[in-house]
C-alpha cells in the first residue's frame, strides 16, 4: 500500500495518523508500507479510503476502523508503522 489505489489524492489537510488528536477522525489516503505490512493492515480493515478515529496516541497507537457492516474495530499499531500512514482529516 505505497499509495491508496483508485483514490484521488488531493493533499488538502493531510497528516500522519499519529498527528491526529484523540477522538479526531480521518480517512486513509496513502501509506509507505512494505507489501507484508500493507496486506496485514488490509486484512484488519485498514486500507485506502478507510475511515479511522484515533483512540490513543503513543505506543501502541490505537485506532478505531469503521467496518463495512456499520460497526468499528480497534487495532493497535506500533508507532513507527502508524507514522507511515497518511490521512485526510475528516471534520
Amino acid at each position: 500500500m505505497t499509495e491508496a489505489p483508485g483514490l484521488t489524492t488531493q493533499h488538502q489537510a493531510t497528516t500522519r495518523l499519529t498527528q491526529l488528536k484523540r477522538g479526531q477522525r480521518g480517512i486513509v489516503v496513502e501509506a509507505s508500507l512494505d507489501a507484508s505490512d500493507a496486506a496485514l493492515l488490509r486484512a484488519m480493515g485498514l486500507c485506502a479510503a478507510a475511515k479511522v478515529r484515533l483512540c490513543r496516541a503513543g505506543e501502541p497507537c490505537i485506532v478505531a476502523v469503521d467496518c463495512g457492516c456499520g460497526g468499528q474495530c480497534r487495532i493497535g499499531l506500533a508507532r513507527p508503522l502508524a507514522e507511515r500512514i497518511m490521512v485526510r482529516v475528516d471534520n
